[in-house]
């Protein structure tokens, strides 16, 4: 079936259907956990406990986004070439997007988000968009989860949270006007002819400086892998290296803070005058540096630590950065990234220096023209791979880095969504209790890919990372133990220092 022509899929999208392609990337997750609320002083109406009756359930909210946003209803063609392209399809049969399943406990969506990070689309079925929904029912408390999972070349996490803010809103206002009396609707939405919003490089100029050319292509082009490792500063990078070998299997672990953690974590921040994504930074660089590369003697009261560095990923969305600024709402790709390098944790290292320090770099990569320059010449730098070349290029990082991986943390913070205000026109009818943000773990990123969201004063961390990265599961799952307790440790009111060599104390 011939699908009409959309427009070209620009570089930055591309370079997230390459790392597809290359077998390295799947997909990112985001959504919510929601609880049904009695309206009225009527008691709350079961919730479906099929496919079929899911399908009713979102039918009409879906419908309403789909024609809204023209890219949930396009595919990728001729994804391997040169020159890959969006199509539109005719339309969306909702019941091939929307997958039902069931866990025990709140925690267990664990499970569901691995096994979908492991399924990438197939860009030969046209017949289905680059986007799923996952629906996962509660067992022990009649809740449910709404998981919007879609290829990273059709949107961002910061789009992706607006999507299905939209999403919630739709249900809520679908449940006002219908109860629990829904008549039938249509499960196969005609799809939209409207544009699809701009990609960035058709939004700002983001060629980069010859000096930026010269210096990429020498180190990551031109330079042999076995020299360019040579050269650098080695950083920790996982207890097993990366090889393409391996199968791509990626494991999730998931914590959520109380709205009580969450506020001290958020007071402390201010009290210092620095962020809760500086908090994140430095609560998983103790972590990282404690579990695996301190000892901890409790009989002869001695803690050491080792020499080695890290290296840190902090994806920065650009839609605030550019002018005119990029709408909240827009779907699309528009990110960029800061590597903080040479990381050094001491026994004798302050928590708060450590956050502080990491907060003015990233203030200044992100608020001085020479800094948002840097993120967008990034993009531009994209434009110089040749493109017959994408996969391999995509693949070469396995030889070009230290490990095989480019960082040794990654943290993703979408920030604070979800934010529920009952009013008399807008009563709620399905509260969000919190979020949920997983990305999947690239082979060649780093050996943690850490995700945050909030969502009416909750915070929810989630970790994935590769099977292959780690000796065993407990291994991966003993960071994100530490991480939350060193985070909590050090967001507490009384405290005013908190070294490193006091987080080993605690472990």
């Amino acid at each position: 079936m011939s699908l009409p022509f959309v427009r070209d899929v620009a570089n930055l999208e591309r370079y997230s259907l390459a790392r597809a392609n290359a077998g390295v990337y799947s997909n990112v997750i985001v959504g919510t956990r929601l609880q049904i609320q009695p309206l009225e002083g009527k008691a709350a109406p079961p919730l479906p406990q099929d496919h079929s009756g899911w399908l009713q359930f979102l039918a009409r909210p879906l419908t309403n986004l789909i024609q809204q946003h023209s890219v949930l209803s396009v595919v990728v063609g001729d994804h391997l070439s040169p020159h890959p392209k969006f199509l539109r399809m005719p339309s969306v049969d909702l019941n091939k997007v929307i997958r039902v399943a069931t866990v025990r406990c709140p925690a267990d969506v664990s499970e569901v988000l691995a096994e979908e990070h492991r399924v990438m689309f197939d860009y030969l079925d046209v017949e289905v968009p680059l986007w799923r929904i996952i629906v996962v029912q509660v067992q022990e408390d009649d809740t449910f989860y709404i998981l919007y999972n879609f290829q990273h070349a059709i949107g961002d996490g910061r789009s992706a949270m607006a999507l299905t803010e939209q999403l919630v809103e739709q249900i809520n206002l679908d449940a006002a006007l219908h109860g629990t009396d829904r008549p039938l609707s249509s499960t196969v939405v005609t799809s939209p002819t409207h544009e699809l919003p701009l990609n960035m490089e058709a939004r700002v100029n983001c060629q980069p400086s010859y000096t930026l050319l010269i210096k990429e292509a020498t180190t990551g082009l031109l330079l042999p892998g076995f020299l360019k490792k040579a050269i650098e500063q080695k950083y920790w990078a996982g207890e097993i290296d990366a090889t393409l070998e391996a199968p791509h299997e990626t494991e999730v672990d998931i914590w959520f803070l109380t709205q009580e953690e969450t506020s001290l974590m958020a007071k402390a921040a201010k009290a210092r005058n620095t962020t809760v994504q500086a908090i994140l930074f430095a609560a998983s660089v103790f972590a990282t540096k404690a579990v695996y590369l301190s000892k901890v003697d409790k009989e002869k009261n001695i803690v050491t630590t080792t020499k080695d560095i890290l290296t840190f990923g902090t994806p920065v969305s650009l839609r605030s950065l550019v002018q005119p600024p990029i709408a909240r709402n827009d779907q699309g790709s528009y990110t960029s990234e800061i590597t903080t390098k040479n990381i050094r944790v001491r026994l004798d290292t302050e928590f708060w220096v450590l956050a502080q320090k990491y907060r003015k770099e990233i203030v200044k990569g992100t608020t001085t023209r020479k800094g948002v320059r840097h993120l967008l010449e990034y993009t531009g730098l994209l434009e110089f791979i040749p493109k017959d070349s994408w996969d391999d290029f995509m693949k070469g990082h396995i030889k070009k880095e230290q490990h095989g991986r480019q960082t040794t943390l990654k943290l993703s913070n979408i920030g604070k969504a979800w934010d529920q205000t009952a009013t008399e026109a807008t009563p709620i009818a399905f509260k969000v209790l919190h979020s949920v943000f997983s990305q999947d773990a690239s082979t060649i990123s780093s050996p943690f890919t850490l995700n945050a969201a909030t969502a009416n004063g909750i915070l929810t961390v989630t970790s994935t990372w590769q099977r292959a990265t780690f000796k065993s599961k407990e291994s991966a799952q003993r960071f994100m133990t530490e991480f939350k307790r060193i985070l909590l440790v050090s967001s507490e009111p009384e405290r005013k220092e908190y070294h490193f060599r006091d987080a080993l104390t605690g472990f």
